[in-house]
């Protein structure tokens, strides 16, 4: 039980399509900005300041759902029946988020725009992803049959992010182009979102027994308060290990989606290259997380496949950073295929970081805390998101933006600036982390074997 060779295509499937709300996260990271500065007439900084002050609210709320994930006990096990139950609020939340009022004062139009902002993403969002984050480490123990998990989760999250990004902007101006053609395409969006949770619920199985209940007499397990929780995270190295690498991993992502729109638009002086880019990217990145990132893995392990695709996506920004430079679209194509091929040898073992650390923490402590464990994907995610936004924001209003105008040289090279160079940086920073900090390759066949031998003592 909990072997990769149990894990079949249908539960796969089912893991892949729970991260659509993802996926819708990764949208509203690329287009939201946009949407409030030049279609609501939102201030940029206020609009900044308001992902950032969100993010502070949604980490406290991301901890509070990982311990009602511990705490769930039901016929479904304790992931699973929150996909189900939130499946409809959280396509309803997402949906409402573009219905600020068109002719509300910048005060009541800010006011709304928080309030569901942290609708969808503090409560709702936090919610579904921390219980499908929870999925991977109850649904497998086998570290293949986690990066095969991991590979799904990044087709249907990544490569669905990179298809709706290249399809938003000529959905909506196929809807008219105008605030209610934004309304009618996120609409759509939030139904997808709510029909792949109810697939996800459908389809994935909790088959993974933990220590304490193989060797308990009733099968029960000791409930874990929430403090308690805490510090079993807190000690745990390669808990806080992966916490922040994937926000260092998910900032360089989505500040270059967040500021793709700016930086297509202006520095490229063509918003349709939002559309082809993004179309370009969908293949490598699909390729590249489904037959890269495998053989990566089996040969070299977590860390230097880590090396490998993080390197490739530094050649692959540079390359388009040079390209805005010269304005060089064959240039900047390449290091878009380039990127993409990159993203599965480097997103797919981060995307199994805090699994791993599930099976670790058991290791020092015999609890397992895959609620709280997994609250590190979400949290990590949102954060890195907010960050992002808050970032797209700052850095726009501080180079002088002027929505829908031509842009000034400091404006294009602030918005050169995070669609290239700042992913570059942290790349960097995470082959370090790797290079310094990471030693579970060597640790993981130890771990699990004890654990194998600890449920065996009846």
């Amino acid at each position: 039980m909990g072997k990769g060779n149990d894990i079949g295509f249908k539960e796969k499937l089912g893991y892949g399509l729970g991260e659509l709300a993802g996926t819708a996260n990764a949208i509203i990271a690329a287009f939201l900005t946009m949407f409030y500065t030049d279609s609501m007439g939102m201030a940029a900084g206020a609009v900044g300041t308001m992902f950032f002050v969100s993010k502070l609210f949604d980490g406290i709320t991301d901890l509070i759902a990982g311990n009602i994930v511990d705490k769930t006990k039901t016929k479904w096990g304790k992931a699973r029946p929150w996909l189900l139950w939130l499946s409809v609020p959280t396509g309803l939340a997402l949906a409402l988020i573009f219905w600020v009022p068109q002719n509300g004062s910048s005060t009541a139009k800010l006011v709304y725009a928080f309030v569901t902002y942290n609708l969808f993403m503090a409560v709702m969002y936090t919610m579904v992803g921390v219980a499908k984050s929870a999925l991977m480490p109850l649904m497998t123990q086998d570290g293949l049959g986690r990066a095969a998990l991991a590979k799904y989760s990044l087709i249907f999250g990544l490569g669905g992010a990179i298809l709706g990004c290249s399809m938003t902007f000529p959905f909506i101006f196929a809807m008219g182009g105008d605030i209610r053609a934004w309304r009618i395409v996120f609409m759509i969006y939030g139904a997808v979102v709510t029909v792949g949770l109810l697939l996800s619920f459908a389809l994935t199985r909790e088959n993974v027994q933990s220590v304490e209940s193989a060797v308990s007499k009733s099968g029960k397990v000791e409930k874990m308060s929430f403090i308690e929780g805490i510090k079993n995270f807190c000690k745990n190295k390669y808990f806080v290990f992966a916490l922040a690498m994937n926000v260092v991993v998910n900032i360089a992502v989505q500040i270059n989606s967040g500021s793709q729109t700016y930086f297509y638009t202006y520095a490229m002086g063509d918003a349709m290259l939002t559309t082809s880019l993004n179309m370009v990217s969908l293949i490598p990145t699909v390729l590249g997380i489904m037959f890269l990132a495998g053989p990566c893995l089996k040969k070299f392990g977590k860390k230097k496949s880590i090396y490998i695709g993080a390197t490739g996506q530094i050649i692959g920004y540079a390359l388009r950073g040079f390209a805005a430079v010269t304005m060089n679209i064959p240039m900047l194509a390449a290091g878009t295929v380039i990127c993409g091929l990159a993203t599965g040898p480097l997103s797919v073992p981060v995307n199994t970081l805090s699994a791993d650390a599930v099976d670790y923490g058991e290791y020092l402590t015999n609890k397992r805390i895959e609620g709280i464990g997994s609250s590190v994907i979400t949290f990590s995610q949102k954060v890195s998101g907010g960050l992002a936004a808050g970032m797209v924001g700052w850095i726009l209003a501080l180079t002088g933006y002027v929505a829908n105008e031509v842009q000034s040289a400091a404006t294009n090279f602030g918005i050169t600036f995070m669609f290239a160079w700042l992913p570059i940086i942290l790349l960097v920073i995470t082959i370090i982390s790797f290079k310094f900090v990471y030693r579970y390759d060597q640790e993981e066949a130890e771990v699990i074997a004890e654990l194998n031998r600890r449920k065996n003592r009846k």
